[in-house]
């Protein structure tokens, strides 16, 4: 599973070019709605951009409302000259990715701290595994007939 950011998305779409044994496959993070007007700093100050195959790294899936943080937001960094798209990344990641390490059953149980952005990545993960598990079924299926 790849980031959803411009790094991410480029990598798999070289992956796509290989040929990958059926077992196998590349995915890249599911795009949100959530990522669609999301609080993004470039040159011309914050506004709402869609940061889905942009600047949605695995880090964007965690709770990004914390106390002691301030609002969540992008900040564009580079230019990906072969998607035609700028790459960012989200500012203060690592308080994001501290905070969620101190997470326990207990304190996401009791709802603490918002997974649903990760749940989304779960029934992706899933899924994924379900088609290959499904595909790979079928072809021993076909192999024995």
């Amino acid at each position: 599973m790849l980031d959803n950011d411009a790094e991410g998305f480029e990598a798999y779409q070289r992956i796509q070019n290989l040929s990958l044994p059926s077992n196998m496959r590349a995915i890249v993070l599911p795009d949100l709605d959530a990522f669609r007007a999301f609080p993004a700093r470039g040159p011309e100050g914050v506004s709402g951009a869609d940061i889905n195959r942009r600047a949605a790294a695995i880090e964007c899936y965690l709770d990004l409302y914390l106390k002691g943080c301030p609002p969540p937001k992008v900040v564009w960094t580079n230019y990906k000259k072969e998607l035609d798209v700028y790459h960012g990344a989200l500012e203060f990641k690592e308080a994001y990715i501290k905070e969620f390490l101190k997470q326990t059953r207990e304190s996401v149980a009791a709802g603490g701290y918002d997974v649903t952005k990760m749940l989304v990545i779960l029934d992706a993960l899933v899924a994924e595994c379900s088609s290959i598990a499904t595909n790979t079924a079928t072809a021993l299926d076909e192999a024995a007939r």
